[in-house]
């Protein structure tokens, strides 16, 4: 599953050629919500590389953080 708050093509592009689902346009309390129920069903690991991701890593039973994302990203958990 592919959760971005990038645009709806761009998403459909990536996500059809690796065959993962996807939600696009998101902000980042839609992604924590996400997050949290897929997480409910099994344990789930974000990766994230802003700090608008770091909210979503915290909810997930694992966050990654890239490493070139913001020192809150880094720093989550």
């Amino acid at each position: 599953m592919i959760l971005t708050g990038d645009n709806p093509r761009a998403a459909a592009a990536i996500a059809g050629e690796l065959g993962l689902e996807f939600k696009a346009g998101l902000l980042p309390e839609d992604k924590v919500k996400a997050v949290t129920k897929l997480n409910q069903h099994a344990p789930l690991a974000m990766v994230g590389d802003g700090i608008n991701d770091a909210p979503a890593m915290k909810a997930a039973a694992i966050g990654i953080a890239m490493g070139s994302g913001t020192d809150v990203a880094l720093e989550t958990g």
